[in-house]
């Protein structure tokens, strides 16, 4: 991985980590890009097109922030899709299901 600094494998051995210890419905997609000063970061639900049949979701978190925060971030947007699930994508963003998935991640993560 040469040419990576310390941070961004950091970034990227902790979203593998997250694909191992704790796995949402679909497959996650990650990326650090340049967002609008007010957006941290965002999850959403990608449906299936001819170039992907099956659906996924698609992370982003902002370039710009700090090392943890970034890390906090991508925690954070984690649980939504984790607590999303199949068909309850239309939950409320910080409901109940929302707060349990981030409690699971943090479980976690802290005892790997």
């Amino acid at each position: 991985m040469k040419g990576l600094t310390d941070d961004r494998l950091e970034f990227r051995s902790i979203a593998r980590e997250l694909r191992i210890l704790i796995a949402p419905t679909w497959p996650v997609r990650v990326r650090r890009v340049k967002l609008p000063e007010s957006v941290h970061g965002d999850c959403s639900l990608c449906m299936p097109t001819w170039k992907t049949p099956s659906p996924y979701f698609h992370i982003r978190v902002s370039a710009a922030l700090s090392r943890d925060a970034q890390i906090y971030v991508l925690i954070h947007e984690w649980a939504h899709a984790l607590s999303w699930g199949s068909e309850s994508h239309r939950l409320p963003n910080h409901g109940p299901e929302w707060g349990i998935a981030l409690s699971r991640i943090w479980q976690a993560l802290l005892e790997d």
